[in-house]
Order: C-alpha cells, then sequence, then structure tokens
C-alpha cells in the first residue's frame, strides 16, 4: 500500500498547538509528577494557572541579550503561553531571532520552554529546556506581578530572571549575579499581547 503524504501546516501557532499535549506529557513525567501527585501537591497554593492567568496568551517583541562573546545582540521574540491540565501546568514557549526587526526571517537564537508546575513543598518550580543547555528545575518565586527564578551557577554565582506583567504587556529581564554579590544585565526583552 502507498504511503499517503499529508499537507503539514509550519504556521508556529498551529505547530505549538498541535506539539502541546505530547510536550506537556513529556515534561510532566521529566519532573516526576504523577496525576495523584499533582491533584495532591502544594496543599492550599493556588495552581500555576490561576496565579500566571496573566501570562496566558500569544504575545511578540523585541529585546537584547549578551551573547557568549559579551556583545549585546537584539532580537524579536514571540512566546505562547497556556494553562493545561486545568491549571497544573503553565507551558510557555519561546523563540527569538536576530537581528531585531527580521521577525521569524532572522537567525534562531533562543528556543526554549518551560512548565510551571506547583511542588510537593508547596512553592512554584520553573522546569526550563533550552537547545543549548538542556533542561532542569529551578525554583520560581510568583508575585502579584509576576514572577522571578534564579539558575545557581555554583561558585561562579547565579542568573536571575524577573518578569512583570500588565493585561497586554510582558517586561523580561535578566543579570548574571558573581559570588561577591555584583549583578550584570544579560538580557531585557519587551513583549505585547497579540492573542489570547
Amino acid at each position: 500500500m502507498p504511503i499517503q503524504q499529508t499537507s503539514i501546516s509550519y504556521h508556529p501557532t498551529r505547530v505549538l498547538t498541535q506539539l502541546a499535549v505530547p510536550l506537556a506529557i513529556a515534561l510532566v513525567a521529566a519532573t516526576g509528577a504523577t496525576a495523584p501527585g499533582l491533584a495532591q501537591e502544594g496543599g492550599d497554593r493556588a495552581r500555576p494557572g490561576e496565579v500566571l492567568a496573566a501570562m496566558v496568551g500569544t504575545w511578540q517583541g523585541s529585546g537584547w541579550s549578551m551573547n557568549r562573546t559579551q556583545e549585546r545582540e537584539t532580537f524579536d521574540v514571540f512566546e505562547r503561553v497556556e494553562s493545561v491540565a486545568g491549571g497544573h501546568l503553565v507551558m510557555i514557549r519561546g523563540r527569538g531571532y536576530a537581528p531585531a526587526g527580521t521577525g521569524e526571517d532572522g537567525r534562531l537564537v533562543h528556543d526554549a520552554g518551560g512548565i510551571v508546575r506547583l511542588t510537593e513543598a508547596g512553592g512554584y518550580e520553573m522546569f526550563a529546556a533550552t537547545a543549548m543547555n538542556g533542561a532542569d528545575g529551578f525554583a520560581m518565586d510568583v508575585t502579584g506581578t509576576g514572577y522571578t527564578w534564579e539558575i545557581p551557577l555554583g561558585p561562579q554565582g547565579r542568573i536571575v530572571y524577573e518578569a512583570v506583567f500588565t493585561a497586554d504587556s510582558w517586561t523580561e529581564t535578566g543579570q548574571y549575579c558573581d559570588p561577591a554579590g555584583q549583578c550584570y544585565p544579560t538580557l531585557s526583552m519587551t513583549l505585547t499581547r497579540v492573542a489570547d
């Protein structure tokens, strides 16, 4: 029997939607969460889908980051955020293209995904994965207007990210903090909501 070819659309939103359920299942499995565990985690804390509801939607914008040669590189960024599994998880999918102004026709410089979940201890965790650095879980503090999370670098210091949301804007910054506590900006991006 001949194999029938089908037409596959590569529109970013459709591809994300097609990948959302398998990605969520894979990341939930990777974090060690189970269905009963999800239902019981965190005690009385609000589900991530509730406390991060302002994030849910499709976002576009631009920004800059420090590249590996310590030069500032501009980019256009496209993010999609979804509340899944009844709000037990928030999925974040982002791609950035350099230089700014080229849109998705630019060079891919940022390719990442993340899952925010409630931990058994009652806190929030960002399970983040990037094309260059693999995946890991990091403690996350959720505020009334956004969140902060950090990547510990052992004796080399840490990287701290902070995001602030309004109904239609998302601003995120990152900074490297050395062991002495001196911090240096490494990322800044501003996005606008383009769809719910």
